[in-house]
């Protein structure tokens, strides 16, 4: 009998128009200088030839894989988010803000937890990444056998003209609601902790997919580790940028 979770992501489209505008890339190199302080003065002895340190060598970050298909991802790494703090739940903010962190590095997508939210609300549409707790829209009434878990609402821009052919459509915010008053019996670290892990996977651009997977629409169990199915979705997005723990 499933109890929880009947989860759902809704994504709000804003069409983008692109007239063929390419943005400068931009490197940021960072500057290492050495610095000596209080020389003594050297007293004679032998004198010896240094032996050179070898330069480091610069690890080229991956590409993004081609996405012809526009499954939605972000096409910026890393995504930053902020804890929402407006509404109170069935846990203790910290033990929240913990939970969402560790259930992003799951997923493994390069991400940046911004801390907590200068608004305390949610407000879909400030392009801020907001997480916390409230009320889900359109959650089942009062008694019904399956309760909202969470609501991830995304935000996506989708190119229309002279669009670069791998790459159409691309996430510009998320948020996640998690309903605060969750049925007694799934008001537990290990179920909150389930209910981000999936949340975070449609903040991250990913789909419902069947049974048996974190990204299933419904469950009653609880489920702490991604699938295979799970994995493959998100590296149909991500590529070698996303290191998933299964």
């Amino acid at each position: 009998m499933i109890r929880l979770f009947a989860v759902a992501s809704v994504a709000l489209a804003i069409t983008a128009v692109v007239l063929g505008l390419g943005g400068p890339a931009w490197d940021k190199t960072r500057e290492l200088s050495d610095r000596i302080v209080g020389a003594a003065t050297p007293t004679p002895g032998p004198t010896s030839t240094p032996t050179p340190l070898p330069l480091p060598t610069a690890t080229a970050t991956p590409a993004l894989p081609a996405n012809a298909v526009g499954l939605h991802r972000w096409d910026t790494l890393p995504v930053h988010y902020c804890i929402a703090h407006g509404e109170a739940g069935f846990i203790d903010l910290p033990t929240f803000q913990q939970l969402t962190d560790q259930a992003f590095a799951a997923w493994g997508v390069p991400t940046v937890d911004d801390g907590i939210c200068s608004a305390a609300a949610i407000n879909d549409g400030d392009h801020v990444n907001e997480i916390g707790f409230g009320t889900p829209p359109g959650a089942p009434p009062p008694g019904s056998r399956v309760t909202e878990a969470g609501l991830t609402l995304t935000t996506y821009s989708e190119c229309t003209a002279n669009c670069e052919p791998e790459d159409p459509v691309k996430l510009v915010e998320a948020d996640i609601i998690i309903e605060k008053t969750a049925p007694r019996e799934f008001r537990s670290r290990r179920c909150l902790y389930s209910t981000l892990l999936h949340e975070t996977g449609h903040f991250l651009g990913l789909n419902h997919l069947p049974a048996p997977a974190v990204m299933e629409a419904q469950t009653s169990n609880c489920p702490q580790q991604l699938t295979q199915a799970d994995i493959d979705a998100l590296l149909a997005r991500y590529g070698p940028r996303a290191h998933p723990s299964g």
